[in-house]
């Protein structure tokens, strides 16, 4: 099992975890808990999302 830190206080496996609380975790990844120790078991803190630059707006002046 992982080793993980809680971040807020939740309810996971019938019972409270407060803020700081480190604790053996294998349940499905979710965003109240962090991977603590060398091994990444795929909870990463944050999900790594590649954001697209908005497209530039076209006037009466671009289309001719």
């Amino acid at each position: 099992m992982a080793q993980v830190k809680a971040k807020t206080v939740c309810f996971i496996d019938n019972a409270l975890r407060q803020e700081g609380d480190v604790f053996e975790y294998n349940g499905v990844p979710n965003s109240n808990v962090v991977l603590v120790g060398a091994a990444d078991d795929g909870m990463a803190d944050e999900p790594k999302v590649k954001q697209k630059s908005p497209k530039a707006k076209r006037d009466a002046e671009d289309l001719g």
